[in-house]
């Protein structure tokens, strides 16, 4: 099944999956983990957008060892998965300009929200060079007053790393 948003994979999969105990996942990091978007082609290679969609690209255990990654507070101090991180977008179908990569930063919050503190960036790279496209998000990033605190971490959606404000 696919999903048109990553607010609908949350609503409708992820929620859903962790009951009652939804409010103790970080539901925003766990959909980006474990969905990725993705489109159909045609024999010719055009886009059948009518199949556009946030897919689950793990099994189940997956799904739950990525659920564990994200209980809130499981992490404390260095490695945890709350406050801000920076995204890196490198699929066509989740940008916002759809060109180019992008990035944005999210400060990821304990009540499961993840508000955006940078606006999206797009970034002057082919979508097809994820090295450039990370050398690239480093130099926006700083440029907009943050700091890279660790390695970039792959994704479903392309990849994040751990910021501070500079």
């Amino acid at each position: 099944m696919r999903y048109a948003t990553i607010a609908d994979v949350i609503d409708q999969a992820i929620a859903p999956a962790l009951g009652e105990y939804g409010n103790d996942y970080d539901l925003v990091a766990i959909a980006r983990e474990a969905f990725a978007y993705r489109v159909d082609t045609d024999a010719d290679g055009n886009e059948l957008l009518n199949t556009a969609g946030f897919e689950r690209m793990v099994d189940e255990a997956s799904f739950w060892a990525i659920a564990e990654k994200h209980t809130m507070g499981a992490n404390d101090g260095e490695g945890s998965d709350l406050g801000p991180t920076a995204w890196l977008g490198v699929l066509a179908g989740v940008l916002l300009y759809g060109e180019g990569p992008e990035v944005m930063v999210l400060d990821h919050r304990e009540d499961g929200s993840a508000p955006e503190v940078m606006p999206s960036t797009a970034l002057p790279v082919s979508l097809d060079d994820h090295d450039a496209a990370c050398d690239a998000a480093e130099t926006a990033l700083k440029a907009a007053g943050w700091e890279p605190t660790g390695d970039w971490d792959a994704v479903g959606t392309g990849y994040t790393i751990k910021v501070r404000r500079a």
